[in-house]
């Protein structure tokens, strides 16, 4: 468990990034028993607060020394010994081990300690809370290994508060080996180079035109040279800290100098492979990479034929230490440091976060061309709100707002921390909200109990909330809801308007056309139960009429296809609801029970690795094999808002039975395998890392699955416990 102490963590995380530019450890210098000395210091050990810690040839458990850390009256509150190992560690789990004796220990802890970088696991025996005075006992702590994202590890011993504390005869083991017999493999030197992991050199910012327009141009030339420059690629930098080593003189460069310091940087950067060799013969890319600014923001001849000699170079796409293609072809953004310390980063990474995420859309988001707007201006729109975000709820406001702009449904925003929780309420009222028919509907209750204690009813039309229109409300959260298209705006606008930090409300409704004044009240999260309200069916399959099946595809698992279509085998017709989110994907499976033969239902647009801001279009993808007894009914695929995603690929391949047919509204618009990104502080996001296209190629992103038969619910019908698009959907299959 992490120790509470944030100081102290942040002490530690300082002295480790500083200290650990280091090679990996050969066997017989770990010194784990601090035997091996010099000058009175155990060799390979580090302190922090030196003066509180010192080798004791007194008290030990064995052998002549153990190491010692003594926090009095009138010395800080916090001491720790440790030591760093660079590099990665093959193997399931780490376990540190050692003897630890204590003096009154007070007003805090002691403890082992021991951190797996970057930011993946950490544990400081907090829970176990080490206090008073004990006699030499062994104690250990394990912590899981992430062979692939892991930099390294530093362990050793911890005291906070007052006392004194001895360690004595660690061990290490992986998976029950002893360290020494396990390989470290070698980091790369951008995992090494930590110099600015606690802070830019960059504290503020001007924010005149000739600064800003510097700004944006940085940020176009180093996600440029990120993502097309071979050095770079090979992990020989570390590109967030070269950042902060090259701005400065950038920033603080005459107009003629300028250019003349970036041509110079780049050129140390190494050489480039063969120019003008293309790394394939024929260019597929249906986008071509938007690399025209390079000759257009007036650059030195000098540099713009340096920018064009790197495009021009030949790119192997088997390794890039930032992006690797995944299995489905998206991207997959490594080696980016999470920083999530950093609540609230400096200028320098402030702008770190833009230029992150703007290079990452520019480059691997294949729906760039449908934005709506010049992407290179939103760039240069927000370096000024990002170098004017005054605390940490305005950056992380302005990461919403910033991931809003490419009209992604999946670009919503997880922060680990409680502050984008409690900006959006900490208390909810025990009602769901829909838009039905433009306003605000209660067409559900989270918790049925406490909703009817405080006299909401379903139909309930919201018109105001503590004297707020909801139209005002609507205004204040469209900057931060991510959506790809009005309707699943509403869509999660409504999961906010029933969230508050107010535990009485005075709501106005409109119920059977009366309005009303009432003060409702708001709940803790943990006081509204979760309660399974996915459309009409707690089970994933059931007769709704005597000839109709319905199944619900929010419950729906591969391993009951068999059954389903044995009880359904001659039903007249099968409702398919797709208004939740999918737990199995049966886009492959369950088409066996339809289609006689294959079927290309779509296409995915990806990204080209070698060409990075190109895209090219997947032979179409196949769903049908006719290996089973296929029904012979009609479907009616039910889709809305809130079928997003997998969702929608499901309706898609499900489409091309010929007796379906979709009814509903369209659906949410945004589909296909997400990348992930992470932001200075923490705060990650996603975006649609594939391009989804119908066959002909005719797009979905922004406009969703179109159903063949549109039809909505009603305010009416939902006051009166009507499902009105079923309704309608088996009223057609009865035909």
């Amino acid at each position: 468990m992490i120790c509470g102490n944030k100081r102290q963590n942040f002490i530690l995380l300082s002295l480790f990034c500083l200290l650990f530019n280091c090679k990996p450890k050969n066997k017989d210098i770990y010194n784990l028993s601090f035997e091996r000395t010099i000058k009175d210091s155990a060799i390979g050990w580090h302190f922090a607060n030196r003066r509180m810690l010192s080798l004791d040839s007194e008290v030990v458990k064995s052998g002549h020394y153990s190491m010692r850390i003594s926090l009095m009256e009138d010395t800080p509150s916090g001491g720790l010994v440790f030591q760093p190992l660079a590099g990665r560690i093959k193997g399931d789990s780490i376990t540190l081990s050692g003897y630890i004796k204590t003096e009154n220990v007070r007003e805090g802890f002691a403890g082992l300690w021991m951190a797996e970088t970057p930011n993946i696991a950490f544990n400081n025996m907090y829970s176990q809370g080490l206090k008073g005075t004990t006699d030499w006992t062994k104690y250990k702590i394990t912590l899981p290994l992430d062979s692939n994202k892991m930099k390294g590890i530093a362990f050793g011993g911890i005291l906070l508060g007052k006392g004194k504390m001895w360690i004595d005869n660690l061990k290490i083991t992986v998976d029950g080996k002893d360290i020494s017999e396990i390989e470290i493999i070698e980091n790369l030197p951008a995992d090494n180079d930590m110099q600015f992991d606690i802070g830019s050199p960059i504290k503020t910012i001007k924010t005149d035109t000739n600064t800003i327009n510097r700004l944006y141009q940085m940020g176009l030339i180093w996600g440029f040279l990120k993502y097309y420059h071979p050095s770079i690629a090979s992990g020989k930098y570390n590109w967030d800290g070269e950042l902060f080593r090259i701005l400065p003189r950038v920033l603080e460069a005459s107009l003629a100098e300028k250019d003349a310091i970036l041509y110079n940087y780049i050129d140390t950067l190494g050489q480039l492979n063969d120019v003008n060799s293309p790394t394939i013969s024929k260019d597929t890319s249906i986008i071509k990479t938007d690399l025209d600014w390079i000759v257009h923001s007036n650059f030195s001849e000098k540099l713009q034929k340096q920018l064009l000699s790197i495009k021009n170079s030949n790119r192997v796409p088997s390794f890039n230490y930032y992006v690797k293609e995944s299995e489905t072809n998206n991207a997959l953004f490594t080696n980016e440091r999470a920083y999530d310390y950093m609540a609230y980063p400096d200028a320098g990474f402030r702008l770190l976060a833009l230029y992150r995420y703007w290079n990452m859309v520019q480059y691997f988001f294949p729906y760039k061309d449908i934005i709506g707007q010049d992407w290179k201006m939103v760039l240069k729109k927000y370096v000024t709100k990002f170098i004017n975000a005054k605390n940490e709820l305005e950056y992380k406001l302005l990461l919403v707002e910033l991931s809003g702009e490419i009209h992604d449904s999946h670009g919503f925003v997880n922060d680990h921390t409680s502050t984008l929780y409690n900006y959006e309420g900490a208390r909810y009222l025990p009602i769901n909200l829909e838009f039905i028919e433009g306003k605000p509907v209660v067409f559900d209750f989270s918790n049925q109990n406490l909703a009817e204690k405080d006299g909401w009813k379903k139909g309930d039309i919201i018109t105001e909330i503590n004297g707020q229109s909801v139209s005002a409300i609507i205004k204040k959260w469209r900057p931060y809801t991510p959506a790809s298209n009005p309707w699943t705006l509403l869509r999660d606008i409504a999961t906010k308007i029933v969230r508050t930090n107010d535990s009485i409300l005075v709501v106005k409704i409109i119920r059977n056309n009366n309005s009303l004044t009432k003060s409702v009240n708001s709940y803790p999260n943990i006081g509204i139960p979760k309660e399974d309200k996915t459309n009409i069916s707690n089970k994933s399959y059931k007769w709704i009429t005597n000839e109709i099946g319905y199944v619900n595809h929010g419950k729906l698992r591969k391993d009951e296809l068999p059954t389903l279509f044995e009880q359904f085998k001659n039903a007249k017709g099968i409702v398919i609801d797709f208004r939740n989110h999918i737990l199995d994907d049966l886009m492959y499976e369950l088409p066996r029970y339809l289609l006689p033969y294959p079927q290309p239902f779509l296409k995915h647009l990806v990204p080209r690795y070698d060409a990075p801001g190109s895209f090219y279009f997947t032979e179409p993808y196949q769903t049908g094999v006719g290996q089973y007894n296929l029904y012979k009914g009609k479907i009616a695929l039910i889709i809305n808002e809130k079928t997003q995603s997998s969702a929608e690929y499901h309706t898609m391949a499900y489409r091309t039975y010929p007796k379906s047919f979709v009814i509903g509204s369209n659906s949410a618009g945004a589909d296909g395998n997400v990348s992930e990104i992470v932001f200075p502080s923490g705060v990650k996001t996603r975006f649609s890392g594939l391009g989804i296209f119908y066959p002909n190629g005719a797009p979905t992103q922004r406009i969703g699955i179109v159903p063949d038969v549109i039809v909505k619910p009603t305010v009416k019908g939902v006051a009166a416990g009507q499902d009105e698009v079923l309704e309608k959907a088996i009223n057609i299959l009865n035909k």
